[in-house]
């Protein structure tokens, strides 16, 4: 409320004669991300929606593991391997779920050697579980010649990939000797095949994909096929690369997913595809996509995704796309000195033409609770009524639908500014303004969010007190109810506001402690204060009452002092902007809503890391021009 009214450098640097190789190292994909042993075909693609409800994991699943791969085993286990940033050894880590593998123990099941082959640059391993065996396939190097990168395999019989002995089972030979690397397998009607990234010496790239029938699980047999060579632009971007190839079998048809250029930003994947009737050995049986799927991404702050593999989800039918990215584009040196390639995983839709739909490196988030849905509750008051309450729901935060307006009205009075929490005791509560001048705030319930029932005025005892405009609530982590409003006194001029803080002293929120002034905030004419608690600070977002600016100020307590963190047009939102409103989103980011009252429209705005920049304003479809300064609710029902 307020007085509207009136540097590209390579990860891999290989000098072999006068070529130079600079791929970014890539985990081959499993062949399969059906439960292995079964049939490839055997999952059942999910539809968008599916798997947009079936997967919500954290993001990053685990840190500073690049090349990721995970292995869905008859055992109920997701086994998870991946490149360290040592480049020093071969880790291992399973558990019944995706998400147990962020904090499953890590085991060390082999180390590089001190001297001799596979002594440096132990790079990209995998997984597999073929005829009754484990077989984890790795790229390496000589100690004395480390940029002689080879595949190579090894062998455990036990059950449990985690006991037992792992047995040097040696090199991978190709017919073609040169740098190799990022060596997976799968089994396409009968057959089984080698798929890697290796030089082509004819062309002098850095890497191809090539692949090649299996006489056992470490040897090739028959000729090496080329299937891929980087030619566009998106892929020969600092280096001219394709690597980390991974092969997913649905609807008739082998795609294969690889990556792409350097291993900064421009790291990027692209997809071949081939009738799953047709010769996976004759290379015009692949198509190549003319653009890449999966690149970084600005809003998500993702940056470099690639080196891929597959899996399946929890429910046994929804594919993952199990991936690397960074969260930052600027690299200072060598891309390979840099540890920051987190392990990420998100569900693979599927587009109506049974082709894969990648969408976007999803935003650093939280696991979600999947069994439930999220509602987002809004109460507002309208350009119609400042006497009537509306309440609207949505599902995404962004697409509002009607529950009941008018909802509430008050017994005198106005209802500018509704707050809504959800309270321990199971009711809905709502705090407002109840008028243009005095010291009271109102308060009403519901059980249903439809049907509200007054409760209390309340009258604050603070000397002088002209009005009281904007209550807005805050619940601490342990359930504690306050209250932010804005105060203006005979101590000031008129419309000289102060945020203030008061606190509840009983569950029944009928008692309240004096109000006090929010320290930092209590010097100039701040109005409109909504605080919200993230990454261990406390944020207030304010509009400055004399410029009509959104500013942000950050706090160790919730009393303050704040510092301000952005001021005048800091986030780009304009001036003349009044009644933020902050709730999560389901990706981890923070959605901000505010009036842009002289324009008659209202706003949304996103952040997607922790508020230091932030999307361009958007109009809020459906209510812009109608509701106004209003709270969001959100909850998992």
């Amino acid at each position: 409320m307020s007085r509207s009214e009136e540097h590209q450098p390579s990860r891999r640097r290989v000098v072999m004669g006068a070529l130079v190789l600079g791929a970014a190292a890539g985990t081959p994909g499993i062949a399969r991300a059906a439960t292995p042993g079964a049939p490839q075909e055997a999952a059942t693609p999910a539809t968008p929606r599916a798997a947009a409800k079936a997967a919500g994991y954290a993001n990053p699943l685990v840190r500073r593991r690049a090349d990721p791969h995970i292995l869905r085993h008859t055992d109920g286990y997701y086994y998870f391997t991946a490149t360290v940033p040592e480049y020093d050894r071969i880790v291992l880590r399973r558990s019944r779920a995706i998400g147990g593998l962020a904090t499953a123990a890590e085991s060390v099941i082999w180390k590089k050697h001190t001297s001799g082959d596979m002594g440096a640059h132990i790079w990209a391993p995998e997984i597999h579980f073929i005829d009754g065996k484990w077989y984890i396939y790795f790229a390496s190097a000589p100690a004395d010649d480390v940029w002689k990168i080879r595949m190579w395999v090894l062998e455990n019989a036990s059950a449990n990939p985690l006991a037992g002995t792992w047995t040097e089972k040696g090199r991978v030979v190709t017919p073609v000797d040169s740098f190799s690397l990022d060596a997976s397998t799968f089994t396409h009607q009968g057959t089984r095949y080698l798929v890697w990234a290796q030089s082509n010496p004819d062309v002098g790239n850095n890497s191809s994909i090539y692949l090649a029938r299996m006489a056992n699980p470490w040897t090739v047999t028959g000729p090496q096929v080329e299937i891929s060579r980087p030619t566009y632009d998106w892929e020969t971007r600092g280096f001219k690369v394709n690597e980390g190839p991974s092969v997913l079998q649905r609807n008739g048809r082998v795609f294969l997913t690889y990556s792409a250029s350097a291993t900064d930003a421009n790291y990027c994947m692209g997809l071949l595809t081939a009738s799953a009737g047709s010769d996976l050995l004759a290379a015009s049986s692949w198509k190549k996509s003319p653009r890449p799927v999966f690149t970084s991404n600005d809003t998500t702050k993702q940056y470099g995704p690639g080196h891929n593999s597959f899996t399946v989800a929890e429910d046994g039918r929804t594919d993952l796309l199990v991936y690397h990215a960074r969260q930052y584009k600027d690299i200072t040196g060598d891309p390979l000195n840099d540890p920051n390639r987190h392990t990420r995983v998100q569900a693979l839709g599927w587009k109506a033409d049974g082709t894969p739909d990648f969408g976007v490196p999803v935003a650093d988030a939280p696991a979600r609770d999947t069994t439930a849905a999220t509602r987002f509750t809004m109460t507002a008051f309208t350009n119609s009524s400042e006497s009537n309450m509306y309440v609207y729901q949505s599902s995404d935060a962004t697409t509002y639908t009607l529950l009941k307006g008018p909802a509430y009205t008050p017994p005198s009075g106005l209802i500018r500014d509704p707050s809504v929490i959800k309270h321990t005791d199971g009711y809905y509560y709502i705090v407002y303004t109840t008028n243009w001048t005095g010291n009271t705030i109102g308060f009403a319930r519901s059980r249903d969010r439809v049907n509200w029932t007054f409760v209390r005025d309340h009258t604050l005892p603070v000397a002088g007190l002209e009005r009281t405009w904007a209550p807005e609530f805050f619940v601490d982590d342990g359930g504690g109810v306050h209250i932010v409003v804005s105060l203006d006194t005979t101590s000031t001029p008129d419309y000289i506001f102060r945020p203030h803080l008061l606190t509840a002293t009983n569950a029944s929120l009928s008692s309240w402690t004096t109000p006090t002034p929010l320290k930092g905030l209590d010097t100039a004419n701040y109005i409109d204060t909504f605080v919200v608690r993230h990454a261990g600070q406390y944020h207030a977002f304010t509009k400055q009452e004399t410029t009509k600016y959104i500013e942000h100020a950050t706090a160790n307590s919730l009393g303050g002092p704040y510092t301000f963190r952005g001021t005048g047009d800091w986030a780009g939102w304009g001036s003349w902007r009044e009644g933020p409103a902050l709730v999560r989103l389901d990706n981890g980011g923070w959605r901000i809503y505010f009036d842009g009252y002289t324009e008659q429209k209202y706003y949304y705005s996103d952040s997607l890391d922790g508020f230091r920049t932030w999307t361009p304003i958007r109009e809020l479809p459906g209510l812009t021009g109608f509701a106004r300064h209003f709270t969001v609710l959100k909850e998992a029902v």
